[in-house]
């Protein structure tokens, strides 16, 4: 009885060794082999999953047969498409034209299955256009405005656009200008340049391959490669307006955001057709969605406007649409007063802004460098407070005085100056913000039946520069 047991179980284990001798002699499937079952699992079972699995087998071990690799690889894609997967679906085509260029016939179906460079429509505006934006919260406080601009620019014989930006956060202070050079036929940036009063400064210039930026905070330049077409994040809005937009289009395209000196893969797609109200008027619109959480609002119409933009919890609305202009002074009317810009200089009265007796004009300068304001009071308002402009005045210096830092009147004090038929009262001063010396200057003038005080401010530096241009607007100044 022991005996038997004995040998059963010396049998069983025999068998068993047998059988594991038998399974380890198995040969393992080849990478070939393995590519037949995956496409069997995708195509005959329709398990995309366990497919792609075989398939991601196959590539690692691609060094054995690099024909049935470079298969796998456009064979995963092919599943995470099937899936509605795309982002990993054009990360796997694209490792087929990077990881197997010889397998040409692969590449050239991967490059077919990869979302193509968008195609641009002809230009929308004509010889250039202007485009001006009021940006407000949630809650409809108006915060600043934005100003597009492009128009036609020689250089050096070559034929550009110029597209031109500028941002006023008056929430803050904060501001902005850009300017990008752009080829009229490709629409391919030649050169960029951002200043920022809080971000810094950069300046780009573009190449076939490649674009080197300097950063004002560094001492070396940034160089990027560039290996497919690249657009400057400053001459977005106008490539918005030349995509061939239609309801499921989509597209990806690279963009430099030349501040931080980085390359970002920018999705679009549009999701819908929507009619919305602005200020400027009542647009049809291809609603715009990119994946960095932004949305856009392109008129559907041949002009192609940006009519509104909603990013960083901030909505912009279109509230006037100008012809190109450059170099020319322009006309300011206010129900209290009248001036004449400088070339390139905008003005906007926040909505909101207007009360009974005052409201309040900012003024862009060129550089968008210049803190400059015009306050519009009626004159029965001031009277109740101060009886004249130097009254008005002094108050206001009290005020800068108790909160700025190291206040000081220049050598020259107030001076009494003369504005069209009006006496009015000047006073120039420095301070301190932050780390920067400032310079500006307080002018108040009554009229008839209005009052109205002129704020001009920038760094000490650059105050100097802009002196013409103050004594222009104040020289066009009219008071009611």
């Amino acid at each position: 009885m022991k005996n038997t047991k004995s040998t059963l179980g010396r049998s069983i284990g025999l068998v068993l060794l047998t059988c594991l001798s038998f399974t380890l002699l198995i040969p393992s499937a080849t990478a070939s082999e393995l590519l037949e079952r995956a496409i069997y699992t995708e195509e005959t079972v329709g398990d995309l999953d366990k497919a792609i699995q075989v398939y991601e087998k196959v590539v690692a071990e691609g060094k054995d047969s690099l024909n049935a690799a470079a298969q796998a690889q456009f064979r995963i894609g092919a599943c995470y498409a099937k899936q509605g997967k795309t982002e990993q679906a054009n990360a796997a085509f694209q490792a087929v034209i990077d990881n197997y260029p010889q397998a040409t016939d692969l590449v050239a179906k991967a490059i077919e299955r990869l979302p193509k460079e968008p195609e641009l429509l002809p230009v929308p505006w004509g010889d250039g256009d202007e485009l001006h934006l009021e940006m407000k919260l949630p809650t409809g406080l108006s915060v600043g405005y934005q100003i597009y601009r492009i128009g036609k620019f020689e250089k050096e014989g070559r034929a550009l656009w110029e597209c031109s930006a500028w941002q006023i956060v008056t929430l803050n202070n904060q501001a902005g200008k850009s300017r990008v050079l752009v080829d009229q036929e490709t629409f391919a940036p030649i050169k960029s340049q951002w200043k920022h009063s809080l971000l810094g400064e950069a300046e780009a210039t573009y190449d076939k391959n490649k674009v080197v930026i300097k950063l004002a905070n560094k001492d070396e330049p940034t160089t990027l490669k560039l290996d497919s077409t690249t657009y400057d994040n400053e001459q977005g809005a106008e490539l918005f307006r030349r995509l061939p937009m239609k309801v499921g289009y989509k597209t990806k395209v690279n963009i430099i955001p030349i501040l931080t000196a980085t390359q970002v893969p920018l999705g679009l797609e549009v999701s819908k057709i929507e009619t919305i109200e602005v200020p400027a008027g009542e647009f049809e619109c291809f609603r715009l969605d990119l994946d960095i959480g932004q949305t856009f609002w392109i008129s559907n119409d041949d002009n192609r406007y940006l009519v509104k933009f909603e990013a960083g919890g901030v909505a912009a609305n279109l509230t006037k649409v100008r012809p190109y202009q450059v170099n020319q002074s322009s006309p300011l009317k206010h129900e209290r007063f009248s001036a004449t810009l400088p070339p390139d200089w905008f003005a906007f009265t926040p909505s909101g802004s207007k009360k009974k007796d005052k409201s309040k004009t900012i003024l862009i300068d060129p550089a968008a460098s210049v803190q400059a304001r015009i306050e519009a009071n009626s004159l029965e308002s001031i009277k109740k407070v101060h009886e004249s402009p130097r009254a008005w005045l002094d108050s206001t210096i009290e005020k800068y005085q108790n909160r700025t830092k190291d206040f000081s009147l220049s050598d020259a004090g107030i001076e009494t100056i003369t504005l069209g038929d009006r006496e009015a009262v000047i006073a120039t001063f420095e301070f301190h913000e932050g780390d920067k010396v400032m310079e500006g200057q307080h002018i108040c003038v009554f009229g008839d039946s209005s009052a109205v005080n002129l704020q001009f401010g920038t760094s000490k530096g650059d105050f100097k520069q802009w002196q013409p241009a103050i004594k222009e607007i104040l020289a066009s100044l009219k008071v009611e």
